[in-house]
């Protein structure tokens, strides 16, 4: 067994590179050889069920699996949530055969009948889904998503730790995450490994199936053999050992848990692909080409000669049975050490158990912004202050940008491996990774992660907060200077398509507000979501306070999505929609028309799911006369507004003073004034 290139680091941690490691028994090595075998049957049965599905690493990783799940993961199937697990990650979402086997085998509440509908409408589907019941702590399958996710679990039980002091030893959970050579060749997974190199999370453990083998041919084509190097390089320990060879496989396991909190560590698996079906094993056909029947008859049988299909060998079963009895005595035990901790220490429960700070305690008790013009970013950093002070569970990432955006929690330090006990945690320019890296905290289920940066660097982290929404996480996005209005930095940082992108995510809301009322209702809406993200857009540019309705008003018509700010003075002729910074335009375009209502539309995605009888309260269906103003692409608007009546930006911003760009492009009081009279005459 190899340890590449730091064994002076393994003897300074007092375990040696060449052993430190009891041995296998000569049982335990047949009985997890045996699981191995079986798990591989079990992936084969399962793509011949469904017709189609990925086997390499599903095949190629059955020894990790065996050592992972049958002896070194701390973890009870009876109790997903034990807060002091070790959270397991599939990064390399295809090998989901992989995963649902091991937890079908392990105890998890995934049953034979699930394996038997895979990937046909069954839990156990083509690519793992977050379920936090069936063990699956996050959705995988965009590759190295899950690497960031697993970094975020790690920092939340430093987080934890950090919270808990003397009682840190409590604390023996690790994060294991499984990747493949796709996942490492992303970005987002780079970003995430050089973070936790960065910051010493000592409780990750990541598994690298190194196979050699992608979907279009050797992964050769498209990398150096260079992952130890790299990894090192960024901080890791690494180790290298043949993945399909019991005893190194655990001994690599034994040491990476052993090593006290510091360098988090890296085992780098050389398997192949597809390991049991010698016709296709080592090629990339196993990626994803399926199998016939008959071949994969074929290979089953060489592995349980003697066995039908989703029938597990009896001392396979048996070992399993035995592991998990085991397994829950062992967290029961720990339960009961952790409740006397909580009755000596009420503050840690009320950590891990916050209800008392909701939106309604928010949006009552946040005292007025009073009439003094102020940029939305600043609104939103008071209220976010007013936020962490009620919440120690809430926690604010930034990619180089807490000074812009306002988002650092006061008082708090940053993060680093020296100052864990700290609630500002500085990603740099790392947006994918700080988005994944926050949902990875979300998952965790303990705090309650902010991660901000400019609107127009969104997109650097969509794929982040797609999945996010696809998993319920109640992650918070903060995406600050919104608009054209951003003005001399030029088209590059003025977004234009970036509103009706995000507004296009199922499941997310993105509140745009108006002025700091509005934005304490914002605030309110996303503290009380906690099964979606919420995105808030605020401005770069002063904007007024808006008048007209109550404070407490305008922050309950946030939370409602959508609200009637100045209700027309004659009988209603023309409704007037807008978001913002251009709310402001609305009121004062639509001052001379008395048959005009104005309404202010923050979040198009709670309105939606407001009642049918409140959406026609406010938008009449009887009023088609309508016109929707809006410094950003027209595409939201056309569920309410034909598409000749959206004020609109259309093409691209430059570089100029952002007042006067947003009057060049038809936002100004005397051009929305002339589109309300030609309305009004229609």
């Amino acid at each position: 067994m190899d340890c590449e290139g730091i064994c002076g680091d393994c003897t300074a941690r007092a375990v040696s590179c060449d052993g430190g490691s009891p041995p296998l028994g000569e049982e335990e090595r047949i009985v997890l050889a045996d699981s191995a075998r079986a798990a591989r049957a079990l992936v084969l049965d399962m793509l011949a069920a469904a017709g189609s599905g990925h086997m390499g690493m599903s095949l190629g990783c059955a020894e990790i699996g065996a050592l992972l799940f049958g002896k070194f993961l701390r973890c009870d199937g009876t109790d997903t949530g034990w807060l002091d697990r070790d959270r397991f990650v599939l990064s390399a979402g295809h090998g989901s055969a992989f995963l649902y086997g091991w937890l079908h085998l392990a105890g998890f509440p995934v049953g034979l009948d699930d394996l038997r509908s895979f990937r046909r409408g069954s839990v156990a589907s083509g690519h793992p889904e977050f379920s936090r019941p069936l063990g699956v702590e996050c959705t995988s399958g965009p590759l190295g998503q899950g690497v960031a996710n697993s970094v975020g679990m790690a920092l939340s039980q430093q987080l934890l730790a950090a919270h808990l002091g003397d009682e840190v030893s409590l604390l023996e959970g690790r994060t294991v995450c499984l990747a493949g050579d796709g996942c490492l060749q992303e970005g987002v997974a780079l970003e995430a490994l050089s973070l936790a190199g960065l910051w010493e999370l000592g409780n990750l453990i990541f598994i690298y199936d190194d196979n050699g083998i992608m979907l279009d041919g050797p992964a050769a084509d498209s990398q150096r053999p260079s992952a130890a190097a790299v990894l090192q390089s960024l901080g890791w320990h690494v180790q290298s050992v043949d993945g399909h060879d019991l005893d190194q496989l655990h001994g690599a396991l034994y040491r990476a848990r052993a090593f006290p909190d510091g360098k988090p560590q890296a085992i780098i698996a050389r398997t192949v692909a597809g390991q049991g079906v010698p016709s296709i094993a080592g090629s990339h056909r196993t990626h994803g080409l399926p199998l016939s029947g008959e071949e994969l008859r074929a290979a089953r049988k060489e592995l349980l000669p003697d066995g039908e299909p989703f029938v597990v060998p009896q001392n396979v079963r048996e070992f399993f049975i035995d592991l998990a009895a085991e397994r829950r005595r062992t967290r029961i035990r720990w339960q009961e050490r952790f409740s006397f901790l909580l009755e000596r220490q009420p503050d840690l429960l009320e950590l891990l158990c916050n209800k008392s700070f909701s939106g309604d305690f928010l949006e009552k008790n946040f005292p007025p912004f009073g009439s003094t013009p102020l940029a939305t970013r600043k609104s939103g950093s008071a209220i976010l202050q007013e936020v962490a002070r009620n919440l120690p569970t809430f926690v604010s990432l930034s990619a180089d940008l807490f000074t812009s955006t306002g988002t650092a929690v006061g008082g708090s330090p940053t993060f680093s491996a020296y100052c864990t006990a700290a609630r500002n945690i500085q990603c740099g320019t790392r947006e994918h990774a700080m988005g994944a890296i926050a949902s990875g905290l979300a998952y965790d289920g303990i705090f309650r992660p902010v991660a901000s940066t400019f609107l127009v660097f969104s997109d650097y982290l969509r794929p982040a907060i797609r999945v996010s929404a696809m998993a319920h996480l109640p992650v918070l996005y903060i995406f600050t200077h919104d608009s054209i209005a951003v003005g001399e930095d030029g088209p590059t940082h003025q977004p234009v398509e970036t509103l009706p992108a995000l507004r296009s995510i199922p499941n997310l809301d993105v509140v745009r507000p108006a002025d700091g009322e509005e934005c304490v209702g914002a605030f309110a809406l996303a503290v009380d979501s906690t099964q979606r993200p919420t995105a808030l857009i605020f401005s770069r540019q002063n904007l007024p306070d808006l008048g007209h309705l109550s404070v407490g008003a305008r922050r309950a018509g946030v939370r409602r999505g959508g609200y009637v700010l100045r209700p027309e003075r004659q009988p209603l002729r023309s409704l007037l929609l807008a978001s913002g910074g251009e709310v402001q335009l609305a009121l004062a375009a639509a001052e001379p028309f008395p048959h005009c209502r104005v309404v202010s539309m923050p979040c198009l995605e709670a309105f939606a799911r407001q009642p049918a009888d409140y959406r026609e309260e406010i938008l009449p269906s009887s009023c088609r006369r309508r016109l929707a103003v809006e410094a950003a692409g027209p595409e939201s608007w056309l569920r309410y507004v034909d598409f000749d009546h959206v004020v609109a930006v259309h093409d691209f911003g430059e570089s100029r003073n952002g007042a006067e760009l947003l009057i060049d492009r038809g936002f100004s009081v005397e051009a929305l004034r002339e589109r309300l009279a030609l309305l009004e005459a229609e």
